[in-house]
């Protein structure tokens, strides 16, 4: 009840800061959920990489075990995959440019979480801003006279400075967080993928 009465309090900018924060909220959970390692580089998939490393095998089983799986992981090795009749060169750019597009994929939404971070503190001050309008408008009418509906008015005002606030530091760290584990991601999924082709085409040239 009394953040209800904050909200009331703190005037019509509140509502979308609250909008916000329920935007980013469900953006971060959704994130989190889809960027569950096992459904990015799943442990089975990678088992069945070094089984097959290690017994050999045609490439077509190779590229149906990747549609089988169908996570970032297996379309990274599948594009190396397709190349790799070209060369090592082209079977790292191939590998390079799907993981791009996989960072991509994973992003989803992320980039609204970044505007939003960016967007409360500025609602917050022209809540404030508004607020300090309306409190110097009772001072013109009421005088000085009377310091209880100032002060009111002042902590009415500041009240959206402070929720956006609350709102944008969580989300901004939220970002950063899901940011850091995508590019970690990345980084694996290209290391895995580059140390297996390697391995299959030097299985080949034997």
């Amino acid at each position: 009840m009394k953040v209800w009465m904050w909200i009331r309090e703190g005037g019509v900018v509140m509502y979308p800061i609250l909008l916000s924060s329920v935007v980013a909220l469900a953006i971060f959970l959704e994130r989190l959920y889809s960027l569950r390692r096992s459904k990015v580089i799943p442990h089975g998939f990678v088992q069945e990489l070094e089984a097959f490393k290690e017994r050999g095998g045609e490439r077509e089983a190779l590229l149906s075990l990747c549609e089988r799986y169908d996570s970032a992981l297996a379309r990274v090795i599948k594009a190396g995959v397709e190349r790799i009749s070209y060369g090592l060169a082209e079977v790292a750019h191939a590998v390079e440019g799907m993981g791009q597009h996989e960072a991509a994929l994973l992003s989803t939404n992320l980039r609204m979480m970044g505007v939003i971070s960016n967007l409360a503190p500025m609602l917050g001050l022209l809540g404030t801003v508004l607020g300090m309008i309306h409190a110097f408008s009772v001072i013109a009418r009421a005088g000085t006279g009377r310091p209880e509906l100032i002060a009111s008015g002042i902590s009415e005002a500041l009240l959206t400075t402070a929720a956006g606030l609350i709102v944008a530091i969580p989300t901004l760290a939220g970002y950063h967080y899901l940011k850091g584990k995508i590019d970690r991601y990345v980084v694996e999924m290209e290391e895995v993928a580059l140390s297996f082709l390697e391995g299959l085409a030097g299985a080949d040239r034997e």
